[in-house]
């Protein structure tokens, strides 16, 4: 990316509409290789321009996230880079077994890009709401899970997956004019977390979403360190290590249920070290939100900055 990137222009266009509105044309005039199937969400994507220039590669599969997972392999198998984007609730979950077997077991490099993650789709209610995704992919073997924290990172998330050998979910999330966590480009790399603030006693650890509400509840804190930990597969264990001596307590927060995603995969590396640190994992406890506006949602969760500093004040 260019350093005079517009990032409040990719904002308003949120994280997939930057990335197939504006990434995946110009990756287009350098390769042709690249084949973007879709589960009938092609203008919630923001693909209506891509799909009328490059016609020949694009599919709509219609609503039958299964199927496209197996075409997206076909097309592998014949030295194709397959991109498959549906609605992260219905491509994680409806298509699990099939994303298994074939990113998986088969290790078809394919790129899924779950768009309208978390509680992007707000009154659709929980058939809609993707908050167990995150837990899903990690289970699969040879799997990157990265869960990008606005609409620049989403774009070097994607650009960085198509030279990848390796198959990648992306889970997309937050509305348009999404709050721009990165003013200007910087180093993104899989798998490397990236400190934004430095603290001493409290160490939060958030992606998505969520690093703005993080950011929020710093200011409001003493002696935070907050970082963006994009990548949940594989963990930057070294950037935990780095931070987490001296710390009171380690925050999680996470726009999904705390079982299985972010939260999860923290407590597992904490709790087999020798750090002795508390870990506070926020994010969606065991129960469904009753369907509402975005911020209702997150108040209903814990999710709020101001929520978060609460919390935060009373494990201290």
């Amino acid at each position: 990316m260019s350093s005079q990137v517009n990032t409040k222009l990719l904002s308003m266009f949120g994280q997939s509409g930057s990335i197939f509105g504006v990434s995946l044309l110009e990756i287009m005039k350098q390769r042709n290789d690249i084949i973007v199937l879709s589960a009938d969400m092609s203008s919630p994507a923001g693909l209506d321009k891509y799909k009328t220039l490059y016609p020949d590669n694009f599919l709509n599969t219609g609503i039958a996230e299964q199927n496209m997972i197996g075409t997206a392999a076909g097309l592998c198998n014949e030295g194709f880079k397959t991109v498959c984007v549906a609605q992260s609730c219905f491509l994680s979950m409806r298509s699990f077994e099939q994303i298994r077997q074939y990113a998986g077991y088969m290790k078809s490099p394919i790129i899924f890009v779950g768009i309208s993650g978390g509680f992007s789709l707000q009154y659709m209610g929980n058939t809609h709401y993707s908050l167990e995704d995150v837990a899903l992919m990690r289970t699969i073997p040879g799997m990157n899970v990265i869960v990008p924290c606005d609409a620049l990172e989403a774009v070097k998330a994607f650009e960085q997956s198509l030279e990848t050998n390796s198959a990648v979910y992306l889970k997309l999330s937050g509305l348009p004019n999404l709050p721009v966590i990165n003013p200007s480009d910087y180093d993104f790399k899989t798998g490397k977390g990236i400190k934004l603030v430095d603290g001493s006693d409290v160490l939060i650890i958030a992606n998505g979403t969520m690093v703005s509400q993080a950011l929020k509840a710093a200011k409001e804190l003493s002696n935070v360190c907050v970082i963006n930990m994009h990548t949940v597969k594989p963990l930057d264990t070294e950037i935990i290590k780095e931070n987490i001596n001296g710390k009171k307590i380690v925050v999680t927060i996470e726009e999904g249920f705390i079982n299985g995603g972010l939260g999860s995969a923290v407590a597992e590396f904490v709790s087999e070290q020798n750090f002795r640190t508390k870990v506070i994992r926020l994010g969606v406890s065991d129960f469904f939100p009753k369907p509402g506006s975005y911020p209702y949602l997150l108040q209903q969760s814990g999710l709020t900055a101001e929520q978060i500093v609460q919390t935060i004040k009373n494990e201290l």
